[in-house]
């Protein structure tokens, strides 16, 4: 009887490790914010260590993991969230540009602080009655590109 169930733990767990993920560290994320006031969507583009303003968010991107090509599509990014002072913005393209926004640390502590996963939105959500942001993908900067012939001096 032990016998089969130390048998039945050893095949399920290599079944498990056959099925983790590999994960590779990128340095920015792809959030997706909706107003739902108006009903708009807009992606926001995240820097580790760059905080990012959103209307009356404001958006920290401490780390964040993509799964590679060759395996099943995963993006998990370690977020954290802040509210701000109100921000009177015309469009939502005003509200992405803001960047002289406060944050109200003592009568607005931190709305959310923790991963965030592409796949399952509703896992590990933000409890916020105007916005909610979910990862979209994590990514590395755009390679520089060389030119064909360095200039040399003469």
């Amino acid at each position: 009887m032990y016998r089969v169930l130390a048998a039945v733990a050893v095949v399920a767990g290599l079944v498990g490790a056959a099925h983790a993920a590999t994960y590779v560290q990128k340095d920015k994320a792809t959030l997706r914010a909706l107003d739902k006031i108006t009903g708009r969507s807009t992606d926001i583009e995240v820097h580790v260590g760059q905080p990012v303003v959103f209307g009356s968010l404001k958006v920290e991107l401490e780390v964040c993991y993509q799964t590679p090509p060759e395996e099943a599509p995963e993006s998990a990014a370690f977020l954290k969230i802040f509210s701000t002072q109100p921000v009177a913005v015309e469009t939502m393209d005003a509200a992405v540009d803001a960047n002289d926004v406060e944050t109200v640390s003592e009568e607005n502590p931190e709305l959310f602080s923790g991963w965030m996963f592409a796949s399952s939105p509703g896992l590990s959500a933000l409890e916020h009655p105007v916005y909610d942001v979910w990862v979209i993908r994590c990514s590395a900067p755009d390679p520089v590109k060389l030119p064909a012939e360095p200039d040399l001096p003469q």
